[in-house]
């Protein structure tokens, strides 16, 4: 052997060497002291319910759809509160030139929320101006009372325009 291989073999081995002792090193730290996680399937905390307006999916491609089609209504469980993770609303005026501005409540939810839908005029053969209302609350909106529905109501029907409300939410006994 020369003195080139030989100097090789040596940079070779410190090298290996070098990296045996960090994999040694990362097992070693992997072992030491720590909690151990639990995966679980869901969170108690995250919404497990998107529900929409009572009317149903048609009440979305609905223009001046009834107050009573436009109300979203969340019922928890005996015992349960409601937790309103979630309000979104889209709407969009419809070719006949109305202007609005429609209010949306709430029932039960603590605080008595509200949000604002304007809808500006059109009278173009395809309106634009979509109005979109996307409010996220990490921790969620808790209802007033245990076991009694929620509802987010329109003040009226919004006067030539298409809504479509939708709210995400889940329910926990406490």
């Amino acid at each position: 052997m020369n003195a080139r291989e030989m100097l090789l073999g040596g940079v070779a081995a410190v090298a290996l060497g070098g990296a045996v002792m960090l994999c040694a090193e990362q097992a070693k730290a992997d072992s030491n002291f720590g909690t151990n996680i639990t995966q679980s399937a869901s969170r108690s905390d995250a919404a497990s319910a998107l529900t929409g307006p009572a009317g149903g999916r048609t009440t979305c491609s609905t223009t001046q759809d009834t107050v009573a089609n436009l109300t979203v209504t969340l019922t928890p469980s005996a015992g349960n509160y409601v937790y309103v993770t979630g309000v979104y609303i889209s709407g969009l005026a419809n070719a006949t030139g109305a202007t609005s501005t429609t209010v949306w409540s709430s029932t039960n939810l603590t605080g008595s929320p509200a949000w604002l839908t304007p809808t500006t005029a059109t009278a173009a053969a395809n309106p634009s101006g979509l109005i979109q209302v996307s409010e996220m609350y990490p921790t969620g909106l808790k209802s007033t009372a245990p076991g009694t529905a929620v509802t987010i109501v329109p003040q009226a029907t919004t006067a030539s325009a298409f809504m479509c409300p939708r709210v995400a939410w889940f329910q926990a006994p406490q």
